[in-house]
């Protein structure tokens, strides 16, 4: 019956654990339902835009140092070296610069995030596992035991049997 009630238990298991994934992949999407946001992502931190800004202006002064080269190519503008070079060697080090102290700042905050929702989702699994399976064979266990215990009282306590196991 305990093997019986573990079978009947675990046949349904993995879709319901399935079911359970799904489930609280929506329940990250509605948790955060801003739009701009992905399905389950946390919303911006306050820093974001300074940081969009920072890649524009590195982007911007990478092609601002590009054109005022080919100006000086074509003649259009005095020869004068240093300064779009300089303007070109500030973007294209402050742009990676910029990407990185981003990736350096969001690390923590998207750890968190992914270990609140693992946590989230493995209790969950467990609360499944525990509800489908071990507390129908505990149940079962149980039964077997008030069954053995009133055996033992109905054979009035015939020599050999016990209520412990040995």
């Amino acid at each position: 019956a305990v093997r019986e009630a573990a079978t009947r238990g675990g046949e349904g298991l993995p879709e319901a654990l399935d079911e359970l994934a799904s489930d609280a992949a929506s329940d990250a999407a509605s948790e955060y339902p801003k739009a701009g946001h992905g399905a389950g992502r946390p919303p911006r931190p306050g820093w974001w835009p300074v940081a969009v800004f920072a890649q524009v202006a590195m982007t911007l002064l990478q092609v601002l140092g590009v054109l005022w080269l080919l100006g000086q190519v074509v003649g259009g503008f005095s020869t004068n070296l240093g300064v779009p070079l300089l303007l070109v060697l500030a973007g294209l080090v402050g742009g990676p610069c910029v990407e990185w102290s981003c990736r350096m700042a969001a690390k923590g905050p998207a750890r968190r995030y992914g270990q609140e929702a693992e946590r989230r989702l493995r209790d969950a699994a467990a609360a499944c596992g525990r509800a489908r399976v071990l507390d129908p064979v505990a149940a079962e266990l149980l039964r077997y035991r008030e069954v053995r215990e009133q055996y033992v009282r109905v054979a009035g306590g015939v020599a050999g049997i016990s209520t412990t196991r040995g």
